[in-house]
């Protein structure tokens, strides 16, 4: 049957047809930019991740590099060095790295076939051999992130990777995400974001955004950021820049690559993360190295005091412009364009979870490093650090361009750590750590009083047979270091250790090598001076010293090493029952300044098992660590408390001292204070109240008047 359709009827369908193909058009156009708003995370995520990783290529030496795996690389795709049984960062490093020349036009493999089909044997390789490593970080962060890299990079690739053979990778980065551990949570959560934008799976982002992000806080007592903005890693163990590193550097980067979307980090997380970088990390680093203090047991590792911050400083600027040139100075100072003490200003901080004492000036920094009770000494785990069984006892780190102690660690004579006092033993098995991941410190008065620029801290060292009562005295040009009560029952000599560096240049020394009497007696090398106001036996060396890696690392090289090392130390003797020291270490310092320098100004008005006090003319102030309640009376001043703590006056002789006081054993919420200084015209009695809670051992500041 057939109908007759009229022009009137014949336009209104037209018209319905418009309408409905303008609505599907509608639809389609809508339809493409959900899909478009849908991915553009994704995409542009990719796209940073990818640029940054590119960041810092050199494309000569990489080139060359590459081209030497080339040679080497078996025809199945594998290479005869590596162990795929037991396999670290190769052979997915270099795989990454053939994939970012291959990817990039200024290099002269780019695009390049034979290159392609190697990557694509390689990563194929690695898929049917599935190696697995005895140490689950490589398993669980180390090869899903080096293959999420690869993957990225190749995205970018004129000829990318065969669909089945990138689709199986991606299924071998899946692992189950540890949650509330710290830096190890933020290096999974990597991972997952890069898993994340490969497949463009909003699920997977939000968890990768939620536990990059999750870290940044602070977590009393746990593993992370604490109050005092140290950071904490594997229960509570100092690990400003080991774990803290980590933290550092995943927590920018996220920020970095997820600005601008709607995981962004948010304000009061990034004030965190400013905060730590500014007031704690940064500062451990001296022009291009960290102090050895902050690194843990990575500092059994060659070039682990080499900063590399890849770019930290200049991605967190752009979240906190307002300091851009703080974050200026920092760059040009850690990259080595400035000198080491550019842009610093002086500075003590007293990290009272810690156990850590950081004191900056422009011509240094100077730090120590303690445990106690309520803190864990420096781990070995996984065959690492050894040797480090001193290092939480007072090692002291002493800088001046950074590179003191930068790849010396083979050599060490590891029972002599700078600052520390412990037994001579024949050899450096008497510095094994026997126990993996963690032993608790073995006293409690442990920390230090600081008002942000000076301040003095203490150690009640009790381990390996040896006990003494050590403290530090910070001012500006000098650091007092005072010891008192060393005993030991045992068969070696006790020693304490000034420092041991890389030798540089001319060693010159009132007394030469060996010195022992009660007269001064005083040293300079490499800028820096040693006076020791009481004499003693002094010892000092500077003779190669042979060691290698392996000794202290047992997955660094075995290869035989020969340094040269100033050292120097004071004898004990066997046996000592009641020995002290006193000696002054004055970094940036030359031969005529060291003779000049005005002794005067440092008095040392008590050195006993029960108090420890020190008094600076020149700066107007008495810094005093009273190991047990007691009174400290010489020359009209009088200072008495009833409780163990640590003690700082400055203004002293002035109508207006400023008391500041803490208690390094975290115990006490009240010291009872009664003074008689030179400025005041009667006796005061002070209660002074202290922190508790998360801030006990923190230090409280009291104005005193007239």
């Amino acid at each position: 049957m057939m109908f007759a359709v009229n022009k009137k009827t014949n336009d209104k369908i037209k018209f319905h047809q418009k309408v409905r193909l303008g609505f599907l058009a509608g639809c389609l156009v809508l339809m493409s930019i959900s899909s478009k708003a849908q991915n553009e995370p994704f995409n542009i995520i990719l796209q940073r991740i990818n640029q940054d990783l590119q960041t810092f290529v050199k494309d000569k030496p990489l080139a060359d590099e590459v081209s030497q795996h080339l040679k080497n690389l078996n025809t199945d795709g594998s290479w005869q060095d590596v162990n795929y049984a037991d396999a670290q960062y190769d052979p997915l490093k270099r795989i990454k790295d053939m994939a970012t020349v291959y990817i990039r036009p200024s290099n002269k493999l780019y695009n390049n076939a034979a290159l392609h089909s190697a990557i694509v044997q390689s990563l194929q390789n690695w898929l049917d051999k599935n190696p697995k490593n005895k140490n689950w970080w490589y398993n669980d962060i180390f090869y899903p992130q080096a293959i999420g890299q690869t993957l990225i990079l190749m995205r970018s690739a004129k000829t990318g990777l065969p669909p089945a053979l990138e689709n199986a990778l991606i299924k071998r980065m899946i692992r189950k995400l540890r949650v509330g551990d710290g830096a190890n949570t933020s290096d999974e959560a990597l991972h997952y974001l890069y898993r994340a934008c490969l497949t463009q799976n909003k699920a997977t982002l939000d968890s990768a955004a939620k536990y990059l992000f999750e870290p940044i806080a602070i977590i009393d007592g746990k593993e992370g950021v604490q109050v005092d903005g140290s950071y904490y890693q594997h229960g509570k163990q100092q690990a400003i820049a080991s774990y803290g590193r980590v933290f550092a550097g995943n927590s920018v980067n996220a920020a970095f690559y997820l600005r601008e979307t709607e995981y962004a980090l948010p304000k009061d997380q990034l004030a965190i993360l400013v905060n730590y970088l500014k007031n704690t990390f940064l500062k451990t680093i001296r022009g291009s190295f960290y102090d050895f203090n902050v690194r843990g047991r990575g500092i059994s590792r060659k070039d682990s005091l080499s900063s590399g911050l890849g770019g930290i400083v200049s991605k967190i600027k752009l979240f906190d412009p307002e300091n851009t040139a703080y974050w200026d100075a920092s760059a040009l100072r850690t990259s080595g364009k400035k000198p080491a003490g550019y842009g610093l200003t002086p500075g003590h901080n007293q990290y009272w979870k810690s156990g850590y004492t950081l004191h900056v000036r422009p011509a240094y920094t100077f730090s120590v490093q303690s445990a106690s009770t309520l803190t864990l000494r420096t781990e070995r785990g996984n065959n690492e650090n050894i040797l480090g069984k001193f290092l939480p006892d007072g090692a002291t780190n002493i800088q001046r361009n950074g590179a003191e102690y930068a790849n010396l660690m083979p050599v060490w004579e590891w029972d002599k750590i700078p600052g520390t006092t412990s037994r001579d033993y024949a050899d450096d098995h008497g510095a094994t750590i026997k126990s993996d991941w963690g032993i608790p410190g073995t006293t409690k008065f442990v920390g230090g009083v600081s008002d942000g620029v000076y301040g003095v801290s203490c150690y009640d060292l009790n381990y390996d047979s040896v006990q003494a009562k050590k403290a530090w005295f910070f001012f500006d040009q000098e650091i007092v270091c005072l010891g008192a009560g060393i005993r030991s029952d045992s068969k070696e000599n006790i020693t304490t250790t000034i420092n041991q560096t890389w030798s540089r240049g001319e060693v010159i020394s009132s007394n030469g090598a060996h010195a022992n009497g009660n007269s001064e007696i005083w040293a300079l090398h490499d800028s820096i001076g040693y006076i020791f106001p009481q004499g003693g036996e002094l010892e000092i060396s500077n003779n190669p010293q042979n060691g290698s890696w392996y000794r202290i690392n047992q997955f660094q090289s075995k290869t035989e090493l020969q340094h040269k090392v100033f050292k120097i130390w004071l004898n004990h003797g066997q046996n000592p029952q009641h020995a002290s020291y006193q000696y002054l270490v004055l970094p940036g310092i030359d031969a005529k300044g060291l003779k000049k320098y005005n002794r005067s100004m440092i008095q040392v008005l008590k050195n006993t098992e029960e108090i420890q006090a020190v008094k600076h003319i020149g700066l107007n102030m008495l810094q005093a660590v009273f190991y047990k309640a007691g009174t400290l009376s010489v020359n009209g001043l009088f200072l008495h408390v009833d409780q163990p703590c640590t003690v700082y006056i400055k203004e002293l002789n002035t109508k207006s001292p400023v008391l500041y006081l803490a208690d390094p054993a975290q115990e006490h919420t009240t010291v009872h204070v009664e003074l008689k200084l030179p400025g005041l015209s009667k006796p005061k009695s002070i209660a002074c109240n202290l922190p508790d809670g998360a801030f006990a051992g923190a230090t409280a500041s009291f104005k005193i008047k007239e």
